[in-house]
């Protein structure tokens, strides 16, 4: 009995020391697997690198003015920090839309070079003009600047550092375009980000312009990186043929989307307006602060837009599986982020001090939860820039831009937190308008141009599977041009 129990012990025994290999060897399997995966989505790679990139961006930019209050006057961050805003928002001008338009139509375009060289060339073009006219008029706008058109060389230097911010832009389009986020995050980020802490350091005490000038060498540091990247990583090479045949045909999709980004923009600018005018300089401040870490979430809101957009315009896309897939990838990202940032609004805020966290918190809550409607928002208009609905992705975002900023003109008198549900009411208002305009007739085609009531894009054949949105036309066009169509009805 003895010799036949001690080997069925030890069998016995043996068995959980055989499992265990077993099971060590699923968990070391689950990274390679998540990494395949990444590997092979690219939506979800690229929009992980960009929000990865924006946060980079966000704790750089607050070593960079930690450091800047140190090493200058408050008089010369202040002067800097203006010259620095309107850098940046000229920079944003002077894209004229054609962000979107990369994104959407570098991937089936015929001589990509051309169309990358003719976007650079307008939007530094754009960038240099428009800041020689801020230059030019800044004893109206800003006196206190004035100091700027004292040196021809500050004046020059200031020009060339805002078209050097416009590229850097554009340049991130053309990466996201190539599903090349990453990058996007290695030029602004690192590049971009290193190159400022650098400059500040080396130019402490040359005043307010010096303090500009090593921001601004960010942008240009960034914007040659890209420059260098484009040509080795993706093959660029600077060739300008007809600029005005291979820009022609995307000028109405650029102009529409220009229309767009520029009302999508007008919240951001004049809601700190309001809350300064009617509420005082302390509001603005709990206000500023509150929207600046809101913002980190809306980041992945804006990464899932881009990825999206650059995807549905990849040719062969499974327009019904990337539109659900998209959802999902939106929701991941946007939701957890913004039930912890509600949960933690308080602890956050209390690291810029008492005062903030006791008169901020419910700024913050709120904004956290306008990432929904604001996320809901930029698929939608996503959806309706792969649609071909330019007029209706106007409307909804102008919608979008007077309800935000007109119920925070008439919520002002009660208060910085009943002012600040403007962003989550007027964003569904928003996503309400939106989604009431997405339905009706528009196409996207095998080749991911697109074609509707509201476009007059063409495109070819590929395959004998043509991709169907709900409620939309579905436009084949043979070589020759000749088009057919059939109807399709709603979901």
């Amino acid at each position: 009995m003895r010799g036949r129990a001690a080997p069925e012990a030890g069998r016995h025994s043996r068995r959980p020391l055989a499992r265990l290999p077993l099971e060590s060897d699923r968990r070391r399997a689950r990274i390679p697997a998540l990494l395949s995966l990444l590997r092979a989505d690219h939506m979800v790679r690229n929009s992980l690198y960009l929000i990865v990139s924006s946060g980079l961006q966000a704790a750089l930019g607050f070593a960079f003015w930690i450091i800047a209050a140190r090493l200058f006057s408050t008089a010369d961050v202040g002067r800097a920090s203006s010259l620095i805003s309107a850098t940046t928002i000229i920079g944003y001008l002077a894209l004229l839309g054609l962000n979107s338009t990369l994104v959407r139509h570098l991937p089936t375009a015929r001589d990509r070079d051309a169309l990358i060289t003719a976007g650079l060339l307008l939007v530094a073009g754009c960038g240099a003009v428009v800041g020689v006219l801020y230059v030019a008029f800044i004893p109206v706008f800003a006196p206190h600047l004035a100091f700027v058109l004292h040196r021809p060389a500050q004046a020059a230097g200031y020009v060339l550092l805002t078209a050097a911010a416009a590229v850097n832009l554009i340049t991130d389009s053309v990466f996201v375009a190539s599903r090349k986020a990453g990058f996007s995050a290695l030029t602004d980020s690192g590049i971009g980000g290193a190159t400022k802490i650098a400059c500040i350091v080396i130019l402490a005490g040359t005043g307010s312009y010096g303090l500009f000038c090593a921001s601004a060498a960010g942008f240009a540091a960034a914007a040659l990186a890209s420059l260098a990247l484009m040509a080795t990583a993706l093959g660029w090479r600077p060739r300008l043929s007809r600029p005005s045949r291979t820009l022609g045909p995307l000028l109405r999709f650029s102009g529409a989307n220009y229309a767009g980004n520029v009302l999508n923009l007008l919240p951001t600018l004049v809601v700190p307006l309001i809350v300064l005018d009617r509420l005082g300089a302390s509001a603005a401040a709990y206000y500023f602060v509150a929207f600046q870490v809101a913002t980190l979430v809306y980041s992945a809101a804006y990464a899932v837009e881009q990825t999206f957009l650059a995807e549905g315009s990849q040719v062969g896309m499974n327009w019904p599986e990337l539109r659900r897939r998209s959802q999902r990838v939106l929701m991941a990202l946007c939701l957890p982020a913004c039930l912890a940032l509600v949960v933690t609004a308080h602890w956050v805020l209390l690291a810029f001090g008492t005062r903030y966290s006791q008169d901020g918190t419910s700024t913050l809550i709120l904004l956290a939860a306008a990432a929904i409607p604001i996320a809901a928002n930029n698929w939608l208009w996503t959806v309706l820039r792969l649609s071909g609905r330019l007029r209706a992705l106007v409307v909804s975002s102008g919608a979008y831009a007077i309800a935000i900023c007109g119920l925070a003109w008439m919520l002002a008198p009660h208060g910085l937190t009943v002012l600040t549900a403007a962003w989550p009411v007027g964003g569904l208002l928003g996503t309400a308008v939106a989604a009431v305009l997405r339905r009706g007739h528009g196409v996207i085609t095998a080749g991911g141009l697109c074609r509707g009531r509201y476009g007059a894009e063409r495109s070819r054949r590929i395959g004998d599977n043509p991709v169907r949105l709900p409620g939309a036309t579905v436009i084949w066009t043979d070589v020759a041009g000749k088009s057919s169509s059939t109807e399709q009805g709603h979901e």
